[in-house]
């Protein structure tokens, strides 16, 4: 079984540099064997899609075709939403056929039990998006992603986006050390939940990957950071070993 992660693209066109990696990958993985791939999204693949809209599927229409063809040739997939793109099942769960959370999820691969989310739950700190995401997460906001327009959500949301990115992108560089001990903090509070011997997440665009003793056992703490840097990187969990994979660049 190969286990492929992914979070925090941020993809605004699929025609952008990191769209034509990731498609690049997804039809590489379908050269493969499709039927031993499980592809977790971890939030944060788009910097915007709200509802079931066709507007963002024809948005990103190679990157769907791509996925589609994955899961019709026997690859599984699971969609944590993240900040940026919410409300998502109406397309990717009702019309690609994926699973599709919002909270954290826990599965067993090939004998390694991992935890999957995608993170914006473990930076407390952060009073004001945790106020936008119990704004973005009320029941009276889901019938609005699929009532208004798509195009209008895409104004709205990058609009939106901006400003956040530049607010969230300095406080990143101003806070990176405290980030990395808040995600090496999280594990033994998520393990106590239930135990785990990987945890991934992503949302706060840090990489980081560190042994962590809970209770006696090892289990290892991985945030995916994000696709903004020079080289992407992804994380694949092969036969029960984890691994990181540098991606080509687009052709």
């Amino acid at each position: 079984m190969e286990a492929w992660f992914l979070s925090d693209i941020h993809l605004k066109t699929a025609e952008e540099r990191n769209g034509k990696i990731l498609l690049r990958f997804l039809r590489s993985l379908q050269e493969q064997n499709p039927a031993n791939i499980h592809l977790f999204l971890l939030g944060d693949i788009f910097d915007l899609w709200v509802g079931g809209h066709d507007y963002f599927a024809k948005k990103f229409q190679p990157l769907m075709e791509a996925l589609r063809d994955l899961k019709k040739a026997g690859a599984r997939i699971t969609y944590i939403e993240g900040n940026h793109d919410v409300h998502i099942e109406g397309f990717f769960q009702k019309k690609l056929g994926a699973e599709v959370f919002v909270e954290a999820q826990h599965y067993v691969i090939d004998g390694v039990r991992v935890r999957v989310e995608h993170g914006d739950l473990i930076n407390l700190n952060d009073v004001k998006y945790l106020k936008y995401r119990s704004i973005i997460r009320s029941p009276w906001v889901k019938p609005l992603g699929a009532i208004l327009p798509g195009r209008l959500w895409d104004h709205v949301g990058n609009k939106a986006s901006k400003k956040s990115r530049a607010r969230t992108s300095h406080y990143r560089v101003a806070n990176e050390d405290s980030l990395v001990q808040m995600i090496r903090e999280h594990a033994p509070k998520a393990y106590l939940e239930k135990p785990f011997d990987i945890i991934i997440s992503g949302h706060m665009h840090v990489f980081d990957d560190q042994m962590i003793d809970v209770e006696g056992q090892k289990v290892r703490s991985i945030n995916l950071g994000s696709w903004f840097e020079e080289q992407v990187k992804v994380f694949c969990l092969r036969d029960g070993k984890g691994e990181w994979v540098y991606l080509p660049g687009p052709e």
